[in-house]
Order: C-alpha cells, then sequence, then structure tokens
C-alpha cells in the first residue's frame, strides 16, 4: 500500500477517535443528567450506549496501531509532526472524559450515602418498633375479666 494513503487513513483514524471522544462526551452528560434525576434505568442504558462507543474507539485504535506497524520508522516521525494538533485535542479530550467520569462517581457515591442513611434509619426504627411490637401484640384483644 502507498505510504502516503496508508498515513492518510491513520490520520482519518485518529479523527473517528476524536468524534468518539466527542460522543462519549456528550453521553457522559446524559449520564450525569439522569444520575440528578435519580434514574437508574437511563443510566444503565446510557453505560451500555458508552460501551458502544469504547468499542468503536478501540477498533480505530486498532486500525492506527496495524496501520502504523507497516510505515518505516521516518515516516512514523512524520506522521507524528502532521498529528500534533489532532493529539492535543484527543488529550485534551480525554482529560475532559475523565473529569467528568470522576464527577458522576462521586454523585453516584454521595446519592448511595444517603441511600444508605436511609437504610440505617430505616433498620433502627424496626428495632425500636419491635420494643414496642412485642407488648401490644402480647395484650389480649378483649379482656377476660367482664
Amino acid at each position: 500500500m502507498n505510504i502516503k494513503k496508508t498515513k492518510q487513513l491513520i490520520l482519518d483514524s485518529l479523527k473517528k477517535k476524536e468524534t468518539c471522544f466527542k460522543d462519549l462526551i456528550d453521553k457522559i452528560g446524559e449520564q450525569k443528567k439522569a444520575i440528578e434525576d435519580k434514574d437508574e434505568v437511563r443510566v444503565l442504558e446510557i453505560i451500555k450506549e458508552k460501551n458502544t462507543i469504547i468499542e468503536i474507539f478501540h477498533n480505530h485504535e486498532g486500525e492506527v496501531n496495524a496501520r502504523q506497524q507497516s510505515l518505516p520508522p521516518e515516516e512514523i516521525q512524520s506522521l507524528e509532526q502532521e498529528g500534533e494538533t489532532l493529539k492535543a485535542s484527543l488529550e485534551r479530550l480525554l482529560e475532559t472524559i475523565i473529569r467528568m467520569e470522576e464527577e458522576c462517581e462521586t454523585e453516584i457515591g454521595i446519592k448511595m450515602k444517603e441511600v444508605e442513611k436511609r437504610i440505617f434509619g430505616l433498620q433502627k426504627g424496626k428495632k425500636i418498633g419491635k420494643g414496642y411490637g412485642g407488648f401490644l401484640k402480647n395484650r389480649p384483644l378483649i379482656s377476660r375479666k367482664v
């Protein structure tokens, strides 16, 4: 295959990876909104959609790696110089994805702690209720002295 064509295919695959990152950022935004709305079903759907996007990303990454192997070292350096702006863009997008995922993780952790507190409160109330419930259950409904 022509070296110039191979380099162009690699750059095209890198642009597709950039598109995958942008799609992933959109999905994470949707996920964050679903977490705020406490819509667990939607969060799970979004996670499946994100996994599909990640699979597509890995396919593009495999293409880049396979094509890169066929290039001589001097062409790889030339390709690095051509793709410098694309590399910077991919790094910024990746940092954004990581930051957004960490925010989602933190928010989910906060929501889980709230649920934990409610469960603990219910368990505590149940124990207190049992203390009073045993006394009331042992009393007959109709007095036998009558």
